[in-house]
């Protein structure tokens, strides 16, 4: 699967290292990833490119505390409108100090917030597709 990342960047102290570290995590999963992150900085309309990238992608992975930045809810929109998964990252989605406890959760489809590796496999639908 493609997978772009979404997140606040504007006014966030470090976003480079949060989106390069969900960026090894989903390439670790066996997917394919898209980082916005890496854009040059100083270019005049953002949102065109990544609405190019959006459309290479079959999902999209939202980072946490996006809820104030404009252009990720732009983003998310966007990949709404075009049929896209939408991925949120969980606070459990933190690394510990040995690397491991990560997850995701796919809140728009309405199924459980239990990160990945609690229950059944298949009582998750929207996993398969991973």
């Amino acid at each position: 699967m493609r997978v772009y990342i979404a997140g606040a960047m504007t006014g966030v102290f470090k976003y480079k290292e949060k989106f390069i570290e969900a960026e090894e995590y989903i390439r670790g999963l066996g997917h394919i990833v898209l980082n916005p992150s890496f854009l040059p900085e100083g270019l005049s309309d953002y949102y065109e490119i990544n609405k190019a990238m959006i459309d290479q992608c079959d999902a999209i992975y939202v980072l946490l505390n996006y809820e104030n930045s404009k252009g990720t809810k732009k983003e998310i929109e966007y990949a709404e409108s075009t049929g896209k998964q939408v991925i949120y990252q969980n606070s459990t989605e933190v690394r510990d100090q040995n690397g491991n406890s990560w997850s995701w959760v796919n809140r728009p489809l309405g199924y459980s917030d239990y990160p990945i590796g609690y229950g059944n496999y298949w009582e998750y639908p929207w996993r398969r597709c991973w």
